[in-house]
């Protein structure tokens, strides 16, 4: 029980993670123009609320690069693998995805909380489905680190820093991380 609670933790974290591009955005949209007095005068309307994004972007970044660091080390000591074939490749649902959610959040007001918690409960929704659906892959910070996202099989899921003609080219083959769905493929030729 204990274990899925930290597992269920871990992936609203990782959820989150997704966000950080949208968390930028919001404050560049109530920017006016990039100098100190407007980057001042953005900061006053909710300084309170910028230092949570701020503080939820570092700590969920440093959770999505702990789970990199693990995804890879936990493949690199299995030696069990399956090939990889009939791959689609699923970069551009990622970024749908993104879509989705990208032009509700950026009508947030900093300054209004009824526009605070309207968008907290489109994210909650949103993290439901996520995070329920195990969907740690449809986070557009991967891509934006240089992995692409590919499906093969009953619903199985590859992240890979390969592009698509590498893996067409080479045979390879990947490594399930835990018992999930999700296969990592290193860019190192086996």
């Amino acid at each position: 029980m204990k274990g899925h609670v930290i597992g269920t933790v871990f992936k609203w974290i990782l959820y989150f993670s997704s966000y950080v591009p949208v968390f930028f955005m919001i404050f560049l949209k109530n920017l006016k123009a990039f100098t100190g007095k407007e980057f001042q005068k953005t900061w006053n309307l909710n300084s309170n609320f910028w230092i949570i994004l701020i503080v939820m972007s570092v700590l969920t970044l440093i959770a999505l690069i702990f789970w990199l660091i693990i995804l890879k080390k936990e493949t690199e000591i299995k030696t069990k693998s399956i090939e990889v074939s009939k791959y689609v490749l699923k970069d551009s649902e990622v970024l749908n995805f993104f879509v989705t959610y990208i032009i509700p959040i950026l009508s947030l007001e900093p300054n209004s909380l009824p526009s605070i918690v309207m968008n907290l409960i489109l994210i909650i929704i949103e993290g439901i489905y996520f995070v329920g659906n195990n969907a740690v892959y449809y986070n557009v910070m991967l891509i934006l680190m240089g992995y692409h996202i590919y499906a093969f099989g009953n619903n199985n899921i590859v992240i890979t820093r390969l592009s698509n003609s590498e893996l067409v080219f080479n045979k390879r083959r990947a490594k399930q991380v835990g018992t999930t769905n999700i296969y990592y493929i290193s860019g190192k030729i086996k």
